[in-house]
């Protein structure tokens, strides 16, 4: 307990330590350039774009046997692709990325003398666009998920599902549906094959000067083969956020159909003191079959010896600092404990401290 209590106390030093330097970063011009996405044609047809996000995070975790463990990391992620509409209803992205053996993390981890996991890059985006009718955009392809989220417990944002997906939007109200592929099956696996249907209706407005937005949504996981042995298949979540000034508020539940541990709940407030500085508050608690996939696709930010991050509680802080333009620092502190035990390789307890620099064009 007293490593533990020692290791906050470091982790909290060093994130308002951080704090101070971050400001002298920029002065001493860190990031004094600024740039656009960058039109490759006369008409404005194809546009080239890209990013590179450098991370650092120290770690402190205690297994089930109550046995600790320290670890410090430095990562890196890059992306680059091209987007294109050769006409008025028709367009499509191309991107490619850094990968690593984690299905929902695209970044590798520093390591010279070993080249293994820096030699990953492949495809991440891959879609066509149609929108010719009014209101209406079709996609179809490799794509982000078109659904409305505030955190990842939904599902993670770096996960770009093959998918066909429609985005209907009449005023206030945007409603999201896709079909997509989790497993395809083929000729070793016995045809095999699973898949999810989203869906989501979103309202938004103006009340008074207090800007919302509510959102009610889910997915259906058709999983006949049994490829996943999953406990939920079936999952509906609801979502508000209110922003007025500088604040935002926010929630999100969500819960599946298995006989326990089927309940996840985030709530969050930020503040942007000014347009460079903000500051965000999390709290977690999310159970071990509350998301997708028994937590095959939902996010990974929070520290976890699982495929990803459930079955735990705890808060998230975070500074953000803006640098300059799509030049942007934050620092991340997570404290997590896990809510049932017994689930193998997961940690009872997991402290992470995270610095992220990211740079696009």
């Amino acid at each position: 307990e007293f490593r533990r209590v020692l290791f906050r106390s470091k982790a909290m030093t060093i994130f308002f330590g951080v704090a101070i330097i971050v400001p002298a970063m920029y002065l001493a011009g860190i990031s004094s350039d600024t740039h656009a996405a960058v039109t490759v044609d006369d008409a404005g047809k194809v546009k080239l774009f890209g990013d590179v996000r450098i991370r650092w995070e120290s770690d402190k975790r205690t297994n089930q046997s109550d046995v600790d463990a320290d670890r410090d990391r430095t990562r890196i992620r890059a992306r680059f692709g091209m987007a294109f509409a050769p006409n008025d209803s028709w367009s499509g992205k191309i991107r490619v990325r850094t990968n690593s053996t984690s299905l929902n993390s695209p970044h590798q981890t520093f390591g010279t003398a070993d080249a293994s996991d820096n030699a990953n890059f492949g495809l991440d985006q891959a879609y066509i666009a149609y929108s010719g009718v009014d209101n209406l955009t079709i996609v179809g392809g490799k794509t982000p998920l078109n659904y409305w989220q505030q955190t990842e417990v939904f599902w993670e944002d770096d996960l770009m599902p093959e998918a066909f997906a429609a985005i209907y939007k009449a005023g206030p109200v945007t409603l999201n549906g896709a079909w997509a592929w989790l497993e395809d099956g083929n000729w070793d696996t016995g045809d095999k094959d699973s898949s999810v249907l989203i869906g989501q209706a979103v309202y938004g407005g103006d009340f008074g000067g207090t800007m919302f937005k509510v959102a009610l949504g889910g997915a259906k996981i058709y999983d006949d083969d049994d490829v996943f042995a999953l406990n939920s298949e079936k999952h509906w979540q609801l979502s508000a956020q209110l922003k007025r000034g500088g604040w935002l508020l926010g929630a999100e539940y969500m819960q599946g159909d298995a006989d326990e541990e089927e309940i996840a709940w985030v709530v969050q407030g930020r503040y942007k003191f000014n347009n460079r500085w903000g500051a965000r508050a999390y709290w977690y608690h999310v159970e071990a079959n509350s998301t997708l996939g028994d937590g095959l696709f939902t996010q990974d930010n929070f520290p976890s010896s699982q495929n990803s991050a459930d079955n735990f509680e705890g808060p998230r802080l975070q500074l953000d600092f803006k640098a300059a333009d799509n030049t942007s620092i934050d620092l991340r502190y997570y404290d997590t404990e896990i809510l049932q035990e017994g689930i193998d390789n997961q940690s009872k307890e997991h402290s992470r401290i995270q610095l992220n620099i990211n740079v696009k064009i």
